[in-house]
């Protein structure tokens, strides 16, 4: 029980700092600090139970307004009530990721007070101090000297070391053991940094803005501190180097002496001074050299319940002081899990959250420059063919390991311990080693994935127009707005039950106060309203008016307040056309008039889009990006309005009985009982549907649709999204265009309201373009390709759900309940982020106000920014002063701006249009870096509120009690792939890979090659394009990659969820896209129904195309290995849900991009066959493909045999292989379960002894009473009676039929050789 004395002395002292100067109200500074309000402040030092992430997110109100809301508010009162401490705990995990609202962590006079407590207490001289510091260290001296007995003493005893440490040092001692030489020990002097924001001020010196090794820049910037290291990007290619014993090394690796990685250990505890010096004291003239640590717990596995509890990995960060702002990266990412002495704190004792895995990463750059023969390789001529090949040997002695570049040494076992020593200090290595202990993690546990991924949740929303009746939902409107919405809104906006609000008002009582109007407000947020099922919206009268008890009721319609139905359908208030950021201060973006108010309709239930396997610049990122920050908004026009009315009137008029090529098929207007294209019958999805040639319809009638003008076209969407019933055929008498200098203008109005037409980007234009090439004077970065959005259409309701790091795990969906009731899959995908903040590159910030997100990020305070340009006033100055171009940022960023210029401090600020300077490829010469980065806080924090809302209109759908789990399974699958064309003169070359449409679809046979080569094109954030590994993971897996393709290839058969792939960068060798494809897919997707996503169904409907080979040059084109593409029928039938012309959007040579030129695409092909024949390739040599599971092993070998056993990929017997009936039949499967049984029983029956262990060590030590507080604070025998009922759940039999159709865990992982696991089973 001593080590906890160590953290509570300084909690004490940190009590005496604040307690004799504050006054009340407290200050959220301290109450940040000390995790709690004053009457908790005696129990401070207290163990707390464990909090589950979830929970953490639903409290972190300092962020829960929406985005048009978050912009200059003062402190919500939600942020005043959690400061105020009515409960500890979850104030503490916002203590943990750090976020402060709009103050910054490096001004909290607290934090610095805690600082030099921290410090001193270590024996670390302070750097100069104000009198009152001064007084106040003096005054403390007596406690702190106390203080450092203790540690001393407990330096002489058992305690050396905290547990994670400990059980760090045993595996070190058990691996390097047989070596015969002096294991090295975990330095005990370690500054620990237990709270967030301590590795913040560290990082640059007290009172100072600059900091400069030779490895890093460090800036005191407006917004928060500035780090650009020596290089701008790095490569991942040689970098990763495994240790000989243990478990295999996968090909791609290099491996490593166990002897050699022990001499690098030794250096790695005892860097030189330099590289040991803490920033903060940099400028004293005995700077303090000591080694820094941190405590991570990073989300291993998500909770679903009724299935499983949520668990997490134990990570430990030591590093040299200098290189403090590492600490600053991965705490801001992960969350800082406090003190790791502290019982509370101990993984080991809450096994049923901890998944038994433990990390250790160690930043030492004195690695770098080492020779070859220093570190004990074997000279060239004694050297093994492995040692060769992997440049682990010398032939002359001046030799530098690994060729003096940057790299990382790996040891791990099937134990579960896994410490890597990193010689750079490049913050993505950091934080891709989390992600590669994450991996190992998954893997070691069984049951659950770490997956490189983007994702969102999607809710289709839809315009309503300006008035809406409830119960007009799903239905030809009978009040309002008569145009209706389609049965896709209709099918979407079902339930398996109706729910009226009689309902409502009885199951919600306990979280809504119900008003005397008859309508409810929700006690967590007071701008989400229940309102009955009759509810009439109107924007003409400005209320909400329905009948209670006979008498009419009404309410003012608010823009600040979401409305949910009974049924879950959510209706608001919101400025069409204003996707502009909160407008404050003395920014100079004035009012938009192209913007009107609309209601807008949400639907109750989303679509999970999960983005995994996607490499570098496939549009990870993208999916779950607000499409209104890439949409421009402008008004109707037209060149003559009486012309042009004409023209739409002779549309509407025209007839179409003869449309249908089959005489018998009805067409889309009599399918509706519709009259002509104004019927309220006829949904505008319809319309566009009659307005788009297709194969159903004659030749006529396609060549009629062909030829009518867009902006006609346009006009007609326009009429008939406004229309109204009661016009009848004297339509056109609402429309006009005002008189401009005796002239009628181009603006087409209705009655005295602009209408709007908006508008998205899918790529730019070209040469190559059939309908309007681009002329030889018109820049192709600039010339863009515009696509009207639907009258009807809102963005969609986007919930962020990944972004890189995920932890996903299949639940069987018998186990769960409250699905949606459509649900039919036996095996279901539940996913969360990792990472509470997300290392973005803002690619499109360079182009001012286009990216708003990230200058509304950029303009906050307390951000930690990467490879930007550090300005002074003079540079910004210039910035303002060219008013054109500032008044194209964002008010947010002009705001900053300008405030900087109005202070005097700090020194430098950054501008979000301004990456950093770096050197070009011209001598002397400077050039934007093309991977700028920041750290943007994770949706899940920003906007709880959207989270929350979305939950709760879900529960109302499916008729969920308050608080029962809502469960969002994967039911789309997106990965991204990077396209581009061939650029023989590059560094390195780029490969010919422009061979894709704008998606693809793979079945599992080929989605499985895809992933085990996952190639790409040419990225920003990269140095070259090719393979990125297995499942884009390759670089950062720290086993044989075979084992997260065998868990991959479980995962899709037992979920059958099928794969698309969509690209980015370009479609073909001459359409650029960039990310716009990355955009506009979530969008589709989420508005097309469970059996539309079904590929199967598409195939029958011909709306995929399987890619047949081709021939060219008189060779055969292996181009089937694309699977299917999308027909013009289906980007008609789904981007038509989205788009008023769908059929001008993709010309046929980007649906085909052979037809681009036929050579380029035969070079593609050839790329992806020779990439796949070379990756398949390292699975035989290393001797993975012994590991392989059967279907697996059947992939590999096509791709570098093209056959198995004498079998095609197309042979019947070969694809049944990887149904799910099949491989829940196969041995194989069976021992994976059965190794998931006995890995538990290992892992519960570790924990139990664990805890009986700490329990008893309580009761035998007479007056412990420290011990016995903290067995009754961590409810210890509680805890142990709960492992001991597991344990006995997992050794019945029954247990492997509750897990079956799940993954269970690879079993080759505990039995191939090597694994240094001596109890595992035979």
């Amino acid at each position: 029980m001593v080590p906890i004395l160590r953290h509570s002395v300084l909690v004490a002292l940190l009590f005496v700092t604040t307690a004799g100067a504050i006054s009340a109200p407290l200050r959220p500074a301290l109450l940040r600090i000390r995790g709690g309000s004053a009457a908790e402040v005696a129990e401070v030092g207290r163990a707390q139970q464990p909090m589950k992430r979830a929970k953490a997110f639903k409290i972190a109100r300092v962020l829960s307004e929406t985005f048009e809301k978050s912009i200059g508010k003062e402190m919500t009162k939600d942020t005043k009530r959690l400061a105020a401490g009515p409960n500890k705990k979850l104030a503490k995990k916002l203590d943990q990721i750090g976020y402060l609202e709009d103050e910054n962590e490096m001004d909290d006079p607290f934090l610095q007070a805690y600082v030099n407590l921290k410090l001193a207490a270590v024996g670390a001289k302070l750097p100069p101090m104000k009198p009152r510091e001064e007084y106040f260290m003096r005054l403390v001296d007596p406690i702190l000297k106390s203080y450092q007995e203790m540690q001393h003493k407990l330096e002489d005893g058992s305690h050396k070391l905290c547990p994670a440490d400990q059980r760090i040092q045993n595996f070190l001692n058990n691996y390097l053991g047989d070596l015969g030489e002096e294991i090295p020990q975990i330095p005990s002097r370690q500054l620990k940094l237990d709270r967030h924001g301590l590795a913040k001020v560290l990082s640059l010196p007290k009172g100072g803005d600059l900091f400069q090794d030779d490895r890093m820049s460090s800036y005191r910037v407006f917004q928060g501190v500035l780090h650009n290291p020596r290089s701008d990007k790095r490569t991942t290619a040689g970098i990763f180097h495994v240790t000989d014993e243990g478990l295999p090394v996968s090909y791609d690796k290099k491996t490593l002496p166990k002897a050699t990685f022990l001499k690098f250990l030794k250096l790695a505890f005892n860097p030189p001074k330099d590289i040991n010096t803490i920033p903060y004291t940099s400028e004293m003239e005995t700077p303090t050299d000591v080694m820094l640590s941190l405590y991570l717990r990073p989300l291993a596995c998500p909770e679903v319940e009724g299935f499983t509890e949520e668990k997490s990995n134990e990570v430990r960060f030591i590093i040299p002081g200098s290189m403090v702002a590492n600490l600053d990266f991965v705490e801001s990412i992960f969350a800082n899990a406090g003190n790791p002495d502290l019982a509370e704190n101990d993984a080991a004792l809450d096994p049923e959250h901890w998944t038994g895995t433990t990390a250790c990463v160690i930043l030492a750059p004195q690695m770098m420059g080492l020779k070859k023969k220093d570190l004990g390789l074997p000279h060239v001529s004694k050297a093994t063919e492995l040692q060769k090949r992997d440049g682990m040997c010398y032939d002359k002695e001046d030799e530098l390991y690994n060729d003096g570049g940057p790299f990382k040494v790996t040891a791990r076992d099937a134990h579960g311990v896994m410490v890597t020593i990193i010689s750079d200090n490049y913050f993505g290595y950091c934080k891709k080693e989390v992600k590669t202990q994450l991996g190992y993690t998954a893997n070691l546990y069984g049951q659950q994935e770490e997956e490189h991924a983007g994702g969102c949740l999607a809710y289709p929303s839809y315009d309503l127009g300006d008035e809406f009746w409830g119960k007009d939902l799903g239905k030809v409107a009978s009040k309002g707005a008569n145009a209706f919405l389609g049965e896709t809104h209709k099918y979407f906006t079902e339930t398996e039950k109706s729910t009226s609000w009689k309902e409502v008002a009885e199951t919600f009582a306990s979280v809504m106060n119900m008003q005397p109007e008859g309508y409810g407000i929700d006690k967590e947020y007071d701008d989400i309203f229940y309102v009955p099922e009759d509810a009439f919206f109107s924007l003409n009268t400005k209320d909400i008016t329905w009948t209670k008890g006979g008498e009419q009721q009404s309410i003012t319609l608010r823009p600040d307040v979401t409305y949910i139905l009974p049924c879950g359908y959510k209706v608001e208030m919101v400025k069409k056309g204003d996707n502009a950021v909160a407008k404050k201060g003395k920014a100079t973006v004035g009012y938009n008039q192209y913007s009107e108010w609309h209601l807008k309709g949400t639907v109750a239930e989303g679509s999970v889009l999960h983005k995994p396997a996607t490499v570098s610049g496939g549009g990870k990122s993208e999916i779950s990006k607000r499409l209104e920050d890439f949409m421009r908004v402008g008004p109707v026009t037209t060149s003559n309005i009486e012309a042009d009315l004409e023209q739409v009137d002779q549309l509407i008029k025209y007839d179409l009985s003869k449309m249908m090529l089959d005489p018998k098929k009805k067409n889309p207007l009599q399918e509706a009982g519709a009259k002509d294209l104004l019927d309220p019958k006829l949904s505008l999805g319809r319309m566009i549907r009659i307005l788009s040639p297709s194969e159903d319809f004659t030749a006529d009638h396609n060549d009629f649709v062909s030829k009518v003008p867009s902006n006609i076209r346009e006009l007609l969407c326009v009429v008939k999204h406004h229309y109204k019933l009661e016009w009848g055929s004297e339509w056109r008498q609402h429309f006009h265009a005002d008189a401009i200098n005796g002239a009628l203008g181009s603006e087409v109005k209705l009655g005295d309201n602009n209408l709007l037409s908006s508008y998205i980007r899918i790529g730019f234009r070209s040469k190559h373009d059939d309908t309007i090439p681009l002329k030889h004077n018109e820049r192709d970065d600039v010339a863009w390709r515009l696509f009207t959005l639907r009258q009807d259409f809102f963005p969609s309701w986007k919930l962020q759900t990944e972004d890189d790091i995920t932890a996903s795990v299949v639940a069987p969906a018998k186990a769960l309940k409250g699905l949606h009731f459509r649900e039919k899959a036996e095996s279901l995908k539940f996913l969360q982020n990792v990472e509470f903040r997300l290392f973005q590159r803002p690619d499109e910030a360079i182009h001012r106000g286009f990216d708003k997100f990230t200058e509304i990020d950029l303009s906050k305070p307390g951000n930690f920014i990467c490879n930007f340009q550090p300005m002074k006033r003079d540079e910004i100055a210039k910035i303002v002063k060219d008013t054109i171009g500032f008044q194209k940022y964002t008010e947010p960023m002009q705001q900053l701006l300008l405030d900087f210029l109005e202070s005097d401090s700090p020194e430098y600020c950054v501008s979000s249009s301004n990456p950093r300077l770096v050197d070009s490829q011209e001598p002397g010469k400077l050039q934007p870096t093309k991977n700028p980065r920041y750290l943007q806080d994770s949706f899940e924090v920003t906007n709880v509120r959207q989270y929350y809302l979305s939950s709760q209109a879900t529960r109302l759908a499916r008729k969920l009690a308050p608080g029962a789990p809502v469960f969002t399974p994967v039911n789309a699958v997106l990965c991204g792939r990077r396209n581009n064309a061939a650029n023989p003169t590059s560094h390195p070359p780029q490969p010919a890979l422009a061979v894709h449409s704008p998606f693809h679809y793979y079945e599992l046979p080929e989605l499985l090659m895809e992933f085990a080569s996952s190639m790409t094109g040419k990225s920003p954030s990269t140095n070259g394009a090719g393979s990125e590994g297995a499942l884009t993971k390759g670089p950062f897996n720290a086993l044989s990659q075979i084992h997260d393709l065998n868990n991959a290839m479980v995962s899709y058969a037992l979920t059958g969820t099928h794969t698309f792939i969509t690209s980015a960068g370009v479609l073909g060798p001459h359409h650029v896209v960039d990310h716009d494809i990355s955009l506009l897919i979530p969008e589709v997707w989420c508005r097309m129904r469970p059996e539309e996503k079904d590929a199967d169904n598409m195939i029958k409907e011909g709306l995929l195309e399987k890619i047949e080979d081709m021939e060219y040059d008189g060779k055969v084109v292996p181009s089937s290995v694309l699977g299917y593409r999308p027909t013009r029928k289906f980007i008609n039938a789904y981007f038509g849900r989205v788009v008023s012309d769908p059929a001008s959007m993709f010309p046929e040579t980007m649906l085909r991009p052979e037809k681009q030129g036929m050579k380029e695409f035969a070079d593609g092909v050839e790329t992806i066959r020779v990439t796949n024949n070379r990756v398949a390739g390292y699975y035989f040599a290393d001797g993975s493909i012994d590991l392989a599971h059967p279907p697996m092993k059947v992939v590999l070998h096509m791709m570098r045999d093209g056959h198995y056993e004498g079998k095609k990929i197309s042979d019947p017997e070969i694809r049944n292989m990887f149904t799910r009936e099949a491989v829940l039949k196969s041995d194989w499967y069976k021992e994976r379960l059965v190794a998931f049984q006995r890995k538990e029983i290992r892992r519960l029956t570790q924990g139990i002894e664990y805890m009986q262990t700490f329990l008893d060590a309580t009761k035998t030590k007479t007056g412990d009473w420290k011990g016995q507080q903290i067995v009754q604070d961590l409810n210890i025998e509680a805890r142990l009676d709960s492992c001991k009922k597991r344990l006995a759940e997992v050794k019945k039999p029954s247990f492997l039929d509750s897990i079956h159709g799940t993954l269970g865990v690879d079993p080759s992982l505990y039995s191939v050789k090597g694994n240094n696991v001596k109890d595992w089973p035979a």
